[in-house]
Order: structure tokens, then sequence, then C-alpha cells
């Protein structure tokens, strides 16, 4: 519990900081974390064994798809420096 404690207190702290030196920063991670929160509690809870094994792995394939798509346009339109 101790550390868990220390931990809220730092990044606290980090926000305080944030809030300084970039508002924009600060105000968006205040969001993030109102969202996060709302969505923590709307959010039917799962169990391990109701999780679908092509779910964990998700988030990467749509990241390499995304990459993909975006050096597919890059090579298409191409600089024409010739």
């Amino acid at each position: 519990m101790l550390v868990f404690v220390a931990a809220c207190i730092v990044a606290f702290a980090l926000w305080v900081a944030a809030l300084r030196k970039r508002a924009e920063l600060a105000i968006g991670i205040a969001v993030g974390l109102a969202l996060a929160a709302i969505a923590s509690v709307t959010a039917p809870s799962f169990k391990t064994h109701e999780i679908p094994v092509w779910l964990p792995p998700l988030p990467f394939a749509v990241i390499a798809c995304t990459l993909f798509f975006f050096g597919g346009l890059a090579w298409w339109w191409g600089s024409d420096d010739r």
C-alpha cells in the first residue's frame, strides 16, 4: 500500500511539472485518465478464459498493417527527384 501511495505522489508531482511546462500536455493527461476511469467502470469485467486467443496480439497487428499501408503510400507517391 505504501508503494502505491508513493507512486501516486510521484505521478502527481510529474503531472504538476507538466502543468507548469506545457498546460496542453497536462490537460491531455487529465482527460485521458478521466476517460480511462469511465471506461474501467462501464466496461464489463473479463475472465481469462473468456478472452479470445486473437485479442492480445491485435494491437501489434494493427500497428504492422498501418505501417505497411503508409509505407505503400510513400512508395506509391515517392518523390520525383530523378
